[in-house]
């Protein structure tokens, strides 16, 4: 197929901040590929978007998969402007009981993951000289977060592999960004409040929008930075968190009155 349209490649496209990623582009008139494991879901997605979206079942730890994976949607589209390195996992634990084993998984899918997406994207971008990268990031990757020690890890090593890509590959015509998110109100998230597994409270009390994102403010922000309103922005992390990151943590209480 060939088009004038734009070809995006979004994975964990499935659900979430990908879905609503998904939605977005496809409204702006993109064409979308959205790449899970979840690939039922995917497809009942994508139809839909029919002529618009294509589903492709992708597990990013799979190099040999992932590679597979961009040659088919790039040749179905006839174009690849857009990579959203969007799929990721989180395991909870406590430092000292942390298996290696879900250490391991975690740094697979978020760092490894995106690496082998990032690298096959870069290889087609870089061939025709134009591209956009979007990592996502989190807020985690600049505080301590208990329990969600390698996700938090793996967020930091992925707002680093951004700058270095951006300053490897921004003169060849290739920009590489991240999007850090707070808490988004996810389907993830709703679960997890009805299990009485999270309390959203501290997360509102915290954040100084005082209330949670949704999902399509996260998509918003990534397509920007894939547009050409974001022609000069490579290698950096933007922080879609409702001020989170810049409030010190500490509040203020004005002095008391002098009798």
């Amino acid at each position: 197929m060939t088009s004038d349209a734009k070809a995006v490649f979004i994975t964990g496209g499935a659900n979430g901040i990908g879905w609503a990623t998904a939605e977005t582009f496809a409204a702006r008139g993109w064409h979308v590929t959205i790449a899970d494991v979840e690939i039922a879901r995917a497809r009942t997605r994508a139809e839909g978007f029919a002529g618009k979206m294509l589903a492709l079942p992708l597990d990013v730890t799979d190099r040999v998969a992932v590679d597979q994976a961009f040659a088919s949607a790039t040749a179905h589209w006839g174009r690849l402007d857009a990579l959203i390195n969007n799929a990721g996992i989180q395991r909870h634990a406590p430092l000292e009981s942390l298996t290696f084993e879900n250490w391991n998984a975690v740094l697979d899918v978020n760092l490894h993951g995106a690496l082998h997406c990032l690298q096959a994207a870069g290889r087609i971008m870089l061939a025709q000289g134009s591209g956009a990268i979007v990592n996502l990031a989190s807020i985690a990757a600049t505080r301590g977060a208990p329990g969600r020690a390698p996700y938090a890890v793996s967020k930091a090593a992925i707002a680093s592999l951004t700058k270095t890509a951006a300053v490897e590959w921004t003169a060849r015509g290739v920009r590489v960004n991240a999007v850090a998110p707070g808490y988004v109100e996810t389907d993830l998230v709703t679960v997890a409040v009805a299990e009485g597994r999270l309390n959203t409270v501290p997360m509102i009390e915290r954040t100084p929008a005082r209330r949670l994102a949704d999902p399509s403010e996260i998509a918003r922000a990534i397509y920007f930075l894939c547009t050409e309103d974001a022609s000069y922005v490579s290698g950096h992390v933007l922080h879609v968190d409702g001020g989170f990151e810049a409030d010190y943590g500490v509040p203020f209480f004005p002095p008391k009155a002098l009798p």
